[in-house]
């Protein structure tokens, strides 16, 4: 059961469907380069790591992800991402 996350689902606009996303699994750690969560308050929008919980296609149908951030106050949070913002993924 994932907890409630209220307005946390990120739509990309523009976002065109022939676009490739990352090589992603489940279990992997990803860095969303514009992680609005960030622990800076002097850089509110700054790189920051995820880990891969479930592959879930957003509700406008492009791919995405449940992830979890790895530090800072949302450290015990899910956030559904589209897949194509989650970069770095090992």
């Amino acid at each position: 059961m994932l907890p409630s996350v209220i307005g946390l689902c990120a739509l990309t606009a523009g976002a065109n469907a022939a676009v490739a996303a990352p090589a992603v699994d489940v279990g992997m750690t990803c860095t969303v380069p514009d992680g609005w969560w960030s622990l800076d308050r002097e850089r509110p929008e700054q790189p920051e790591p995820v880990k891969v919980l479930a592959l879930k296609p957003l509700v406008t149908g492009t791919p995405g992800a449940w992830v979890q951030p790895q530090r800072g106050k949302l450290s015990d949070q899910q956030l559904h991402l589209a897949l194509e913002r989650l970069t770095d993924c090992r």
